[in-house]
């Protein structure tokens, strides 16, 4: 049967597409958010109710971080916070240095180069390394809490040190990118070289069952300000172990064991909060706090329930933004402990873990979450903000379980640093809230 259609049926078809269209768009949209009457009609409001707790965080994996962290930090707020790392060094395979019984050693060098800091290096610290008894596998997954055996003298140590972050290294007539160098024992070094041309110098895996890896860690007993970054796991990094040594018939010779693709490396992260502030938030029964803390290296997160958004009824979402405010009186006079850049809100999951908030992988939103400045009654601020439309509108269609919110710094497992936020619980211009934009449905 033919159908005849009107062309004045086909444009109104048309309208009504496009104008459908254009209304999914406006309720994706993740821009600013501004009361606009004339969106969808839309009702917009900023009080809803947020119940905001810090809690600690859970172990992380930091095995597959692109740099390493090294240090203490005695924060007055936050308690000492530690970094260590766990490190196996490579061979490409048969390593020939010639005949054992003719090599010596001369010295045994830990090299690691830079990749940025947190904090401050106005103080001493000091390093020690000491070599891994126990298999770590490079395609293992590790996380921050993970411990291996080790021997208990120490291989090597750097006392009261202070880094130079921006000084190239002149080494033996090569240029290094600025580095931390830690001297070894000599000998380990011997010990080394007495495997030239045998079983454990046949191959990597043969080679990493034989010298197990390092663990470079930090004397948690000293009050340190700062974290160091290295860069690792690069085939351009200055990162190595390097034994020098000569032969009767040669001097200054030397061979680098590499920090490279085939090596495990992760971080192992302490974290002591007892007598501080942190500690007495996080010990607090309160259902919300005021004022609400995030630390990096697994430390402590801020979760964030909206207990009545329930209330709201039927609504489409047309806008929604989470917006955190560091006030005034929280922000570090003396630029030691810096705000991050960056910062993530994620999901709760059933089991107090993280997850990908959907908002965060949408191609339709700003995802947001940099550190913005602003100015509150004449006062210098810091503001974060995230658009958590395509979540706030699953909680109202009930199409997921709330288990809450989480903020974390990013990359939570890769940085140093730490934040303090306004929370919930205020009725001050500084209060943590959502800006909703939103349309009642029948």
């Amino acid at each position: 049967m033919k159908i005849n259609t009107h062309p004045f049926l086909l444009l109104l078809l048309a309208f009504i597409v496009f104008a459908n269209l254009g209304c999914k768009k406006s309720t994706l949209i993740g821009n600013d958010l501004l009361p606009n009457a004339d969106d969808l009609n839309g009702i917009y409001t900023d009080t809803l109710i947020l119940h905001s707790k810090t809690v600690t965080e859970f172990p992380l994996k930091t095995s597959t971080n692109s740099n390493f962290l090294l240090g203490t930090i005695n924060d007055p707020i936050f308690g000492k916070s530690s970094a260590s790392i766990y490190t196996q060094v490579q061979i490409g395979g048969l390593v020939d240095l010639g005949n054992p019984d003719s090599l010596f050693v001369d010295s045994l060098v830990l090299n690691m180069e830079y990749d940025g800091h947190y904090g401050k290096f106005d103080g001493s610290q000091t390093i020690k390394v000491f070599q891994v008894t126990q298999n770590m596998y490079k395609d293992s997954a590790y996380y921050s809490d993970k411990n291996f055996s080790f021997f208990q003298n120490e291989v090597g140590q750097k006392l009261n040190f202070i880094p130079d972050f921006t000084s190239s290294l002149y080494i033996a007539g090569d240029t290094i990118a600025p580095s931390m160098r830690i001297r070894l024992s000599d000998h380990l070094g011997q010990d080394l070289l007495n495997q030239s041309k045998g079983s454990n110098f046949a191959s990597n895996t043969a080679f990493q069952d034989y010298f197990k890896g390092l663990l470079i860690s930090t004397d948690t007993f000293q009050n340190g300000k700062g974290v160091m970054y290295f860069k690792m796991l690069s085939s351009v990094s200055a990162s190595k172990l390097t034994v020098y040594y000569h032969k009767p018939d040669a001097s200054a010779l030397k061979f680098d064991f590499i920090i490279g693709t085939d090596c495990s490396v992760f971080n192992h992260y302490t974290h002591n909060f007892i007598s501080t502030e942190i500690e007495n938030v996080i010990q607090s029964t309160s259902i919300s706090d005021s004022i609400v803390y995030v630390q990096s290296m697994s430390g402590a997160k801020t979760r964030i329930t909206i207990p009545n958004l329930k209330n709201l009824g039927n609504i489409l979402v047309n806008k929604a933004e989470l917006e955190i405010t560091v006030p005034t009186w929280k922000i570090d006079p003396d630029s030691v402990y810096t705000c991050p850049l960056r910062m993530l809100c994620l999901l709760a999951d059933s089991a107090g873990k993280n997850a990908i908030i959907p908002d965060q992988i949408s191609t339709h939103l700003s995802y947001g979450g940099f550190k913005e400045t602003a100015y509150i009654n004449g006062q210098k601020v810091y503001k974060y903000k995230f658009s958590i439309t395509e979540h706030i509108q699953d909680l109202v269609s009930s199409s997921v379980s709330d288990y809450g919110l989480f903020l974390i710094t990013y990359p939570s497992t890769e940085i140093a640093d730490r934040i303090i936020l306004a929370g919930g619980n205020r009725n001050d211009d500084f209060r943590m809230k959502i800006n909703l934009i939103y349309t009642k449905l029948p």
